[in-house]
């Protein structure tokens, strides 16, 4: 199975052939029975995302995630290139993770505001075509030299495809996750303008929003303290913080609306 903007049988596209071509350099993260791993395919390095054994829905996610990121072809989004039942093939993109990056403290503004800049372009993209990726993090965002590329859309919801989540799951990751999508809710694009605004008070600041206190945010305690942005970063605060309120309708409206309250300081830096 091949999503939309993949070809079957051809050098970007799935086909009988693909996995026998593959070898293993090594083994890059394993969680369950999801492993990926770092392979050669075509005199190129490859990132191979493969489900080991059988489990439905773990199955079923993976031929999701190729049908959504099979028709999202961006600069700033990491590409697939190939896909077979269980097993999805990535470009790979070498350099760190935003997570990696963080591990060291904040970022100087200037790097943070370029991240943020890529990071909406590609979500704005992305909403454009109908996909909302709901687990935008540091881990899910690759620094390669002055570019920054989201990858894994594997809890990303297609709105034009029939839902294979539960409406009431809570998937993604409390420190980034919007408190609509804590309750369950999944279709809504502004779940991922605050999750971009959290990975920018993350970079920012060196910790995500809310710290150990987040699940009280999320659940509803509005007593929870934002701490402000650092002074440097500070003509940022009223992005940052429209971005993170609770309700949706107090955000920017979309991706796209967030990217432009951004530009004129991405300028200015």
């Amino acid at each position: 199975m091949v999503g939309p903007g993949l070809q079957a049988g051809t050098g970007v596209g799935a086909c009988d052939r693909l996995f026998t071509m593959l070898t293993t350099v090594r083994v890059l993260a394993e969680q369950g029975p999801i492993k990926v791993e770092l392979a050669r395919w075509r005199d190129r390095l490859v990132v191979v995302k493969r489900l080991q054994g059988t489990h439905p829905v773990l199955g079923e996610r993976l031929r999701r995630e190729a049908e959504v990121v099979g028709k999202l072809q961006h600069d700033n989004i990491v590409p697939l290139l190939g896909a077979e039942d269980g097993a999805l093939v990535y470009a790979y993109c070498p350099g760190v993770s935003l997570a990696e990056a963080l591990d060291r403290g904040a970022l100087p503004l200037p790097r943070s505001l370029k991240i943020a800049r890529d990071l909406l372009e590609a979500l704005a993209y992305a909403h454009d075509h109908g996909v909302i990726h709901l687990d935008v993090k540091p881990g899910n965002i690759l620094i390669k030299g002055e570019r920054a590329l989201l990858t894994d859309f594997g809890f990303a919801k297609d709105l034009a495809l029939t839902a294979i989540t539960a409406q009431e799951m809570a998937l993604g990751t409390p420190n980034y996750m919007a408190p609509e999508q804590f309750k369950g809710v999944r279709t809504d694009p502004r779940s991922d303008v605050y999750a971009a605004a959290a990975v920018m008070y993350h970079m920012l600041t060196g910790a995500p929003p809310f710290g150990r206190q987040v699940l009280r945010f999320l659940a509803g305690d509005d007593r929870v303290p934002l701490e402000p942005l650092p002074d440097s970063a500070r003509e940022l605060e009223s992005v940052v913080r429209r971005g993170l309120q609770r309700d949706p309708d107090d955000r920017f409206d979309s991706a796209a609306a967030m990217l432009e309250a951004l530009t004129p300081v991405v300028e200015r830096a």
